[in-house]
């Protein structure tokens, strides 16, 4: 039920920072992560890591795509 809503969530909003994921649905890193690895895998969701240097952590997004495709992760 809750990757239904999640799903929705990022499809509704076609990129959303995770951080926003986070405080939307009161999960922490840990809770959200295997759901989203499942997300990852039905090929609709992208992930997107931009890497900010060495003294800021990255900035995570999701996205989502009308077509499946093969699961892919982007560093930038």
């Amino acid at each position: 039920m809750i990757l239904q809503e999640i799903s929705n969530f990022i499809k509704d909003a076609k990129r959303i920072e995770e951080q926003k994921l986070l405080k939307h649905f009161h999960l922490s890193h840990q809770g959200l992560e295997p759901m989203m690895a499942v997300l990852l895998k039905r090929g609709k969701i992208h992930k997107t890591i931009n890497q900010r240097g060495s003294r800021l952590p990255p900035e995570i997004y999701y996205s989502w795509t009308e077509t499946a495709q093969i699961p892919t992760l982007t560093v930038i």
